[in-house]
């Protein structure tokens, strides 16, 4: 077919003779989404290198323990605490027992302390904590129990007997002499208490007997403590200042309890003696008495007198 013959059959088709027509719409038409495309791609460009331009930003994602289901704890090995517990982080603890203490006899014809003690008073009694000794050392004067430390030694009270006191002195027993009095030793006769026992042992076996029967006849009948400790009143100034103690019938339990003639008795059983109605207070209730605890001043101090019937 020959060019010409093709032109002039295309101009005779109705639908090209239509687009031909509409030529001019048409391409408004492809120009306008054309342009849609280019500006779409144009924006989604430019929003690339906005964000690439952006500093990255660091998420930090919150941990979470792994769940732990208890039916899955028979099929998978569980955590061994047998290693941490061998570690003994805390320590080991040992059951300390007590063991028992064992007391050291008294040695009682122990050799004189060279320590500068005076023992102004010595109250030995059956009740080993009702025991006590009055000791001055360098002017300073103080009462003291069994087991009780000296003031400026190192030396302890370890057995009070009727004329001395027995003291431990760094392991090593030695005597402390009552003032006045020239130390000797007790004799061969002489039973070796414990450190708890009283000065009952410390007497001769006939002054023992002779206690014995002083105590029974007092337990028996209260009112003849009086005869072998007497008291006398003393006035001054018209006022009660006390009784004065003495031996009685036998001197022998006034010795033994540590008392001394002369001494002042200002309390008896917790009552004040200064107090003209406190000895009518005493007798009317001494049928009742098992014991005197004794108040007496001697040369301005005072001294604590245990007598048990």
């Amino acid at each position: 077919m020959k060019p010409s013959e093709l032109s002039a059959g295309l101009k005779s088709s109705p639908l090209l003779a239509r687009v031909i027509a509409n030529n001019g719409e048409i391409q408004r038409h492809v120009s306008k989404i054309l342009a849609g495309i280019l500006i779409a791609m144009t924006g989604w460009t430019l929003g690339q290198v906005v964000w690439l331009t952006q500093p990255a930003k660091n998420e930090i994602v919150a941990w979470q323990a792994p769940a732990i289901v208890g039916g899955q704890s028979n099929n998978k090995q569980g955590l061994s605490l047998a290693g941490l517990q061998a570690m003994n982080l805390f320590g080991v603890y040992n059951e300390n027992k007590a063991k028992p203490v064992v007391t050291a006899p008294v040695v009682q014809d122990a050799p004189k302390t060279r320590l500068n003690l005076v023992l102004v008073g010595a109250v030995a009694s059956s009740n080993p904590s009702a025991s006590l000794a009055v000791i001055a050392n360098r002017g300073q004067q103080a009462t003291y129990g069994l087991g009780e430390e000296i003031e400026g030694t190192r030396a302890k009270l370890k057995a009070v007997l009727v004329d001395r006191v027995i003291i431990d002195n760094e392991g090593r027993d030695e005597t402390v002499m009552l003032e006045g009095l020239e130390y000797k030793k007790l004799g061969d006769s002489t039973s070796h208490a414990p450190a708890s026992s009283t000065i009952a042992k410390n007497n001769p076996p006939d002054t023992d007997e002779q206690l014995a029967q002083i105590r029974q006849e007092i337990t028996a009948d209260p009112q003849k403590i009086f005869q072998y400790v007497r008291l006398s009143q003393v006035k001054k100034d018209e006022q009660v200042i006390g009784y004065r103690v003495s031996p009685g019938k036998n001197p022998q339990l006034f010795q033994s309890v540590g008392l001394q003639d002369g001494d002042i008795a200002v309390q008896l059983n917790g009552n004040d003696l200064t107090d003209p109605a406190a000895m009518g207070k005493i007798f009317n209730s001494i049928s009742e008495l098992t014991e005197l605890n004794l108040t007496v001043e001697r040369d301005g101090q005072q001294h604590d007198i245990y007598i048990q019937f």
